[in-house]
């Protein structure tokens, strides 16, 4: 969670920073970083519904490729240098963060599934904490 969460707070940062300045990145950030910290919460670290953490995820993560795309389209360059432009912010991020969701969900069917497992609340819910 914490690694999707810290691609996601990178990307949407730059994009905000590069499109609106410096006081965007930093609410920016600070909103991104409040949703992820709400949603992880609610999506109980597995526990709960896993909706609330990968919903707000991938509308993060499709508001600095939107951006980027509209970027990249409304520039006058060849399709060759808009793909070579795109492809740094592709396989480094939208790709990461996709494979991240989906092992992320896999991980917590594979909790549910295998009995004796305990996640992490119930342990802590056993240790009184």
């Amino acid at each position: 969670m914490l690694a999707i969460a810290l691609f996601v707070l990178h990307a949407v940062g730059a994009w905000a920073y590069s499109v609106l300045g410096v006081a965007a990145a930093i609410a920016s950030a600070a909103l991104v970083a409040a949703v992820s910290v709400f949603s992880a919460r609610m999506a109980g670290f597995g526990e709960g519904n896993t909706a609330w953490f990968v919903v707000p995820t991938l509308a993060f993560t499709t508001l600095p490729l939107a951006g980027r795309l509209w970027t990249l389209l409304s520039a006058e360059q060849t399709w060759w240098a808009r793909t070579v432009e795109f492809a740094p912010f592709l396989f480094g991020f939208a790709a990461p963060v996709l494979l991240l969701l989906a092992v992320y969900l896999e991980l917590g069917r594979r909790a549910r599934r295998v009995p004796g497992v305990q996640t992490i609340p119930a342990l802590l819910q056993q240790r009184g904490a």
